[in-house]
């Protein structure tokens, strides 16, 4: 999920600083804690919509939030989170990197 809510400017400019050389756009990684609780109540109603909050709950996450503010490409910092062209958008090639560096099967 990403947007100006999540975004890391909103985070304490103390995490900002924080740097890896490996991937200088990532500033913090959160582990996210699933919810293993069985512990809920039943309907007679399918709702699809709390079927997969539910599913989603027992799945392990991590919050990674970059920040591209020394970049020029930070104006169109989702292209460039995609790497879309990578003459374009080639500073965000080290969070693909880190997200294929830390991907779980």
């Amino acid at each position: 999920m990403a947007g100006v809510r999540f975004s890391s400017e909103w985070l304490m400019t103390h995490r900002l600083l924080v740097r890896d050389e490996k991937y200088p756009h990532i500033v913090h990684v959160d582990k996210g804690v699933t919810n293993n609780n069985e512990t809920e109540a039943r309907s007679d109603l399918y709702d699809p919509e709390e079927e997969m909050i539910r599913g989603l709950t027992q799945v392990p996450w991590e919050r990674v939030d970059v920040s591209f503010q020394k970049s020029t490409q930070r104006l169109v910092a989702h292209n460039t989170i995609q790497v879309k062209s990578y003459w374009l958008n080639s500073d965000g090639a080290d969070v693909i990197n880190h997200m294929m560096d830390n991907f779980l099967v």
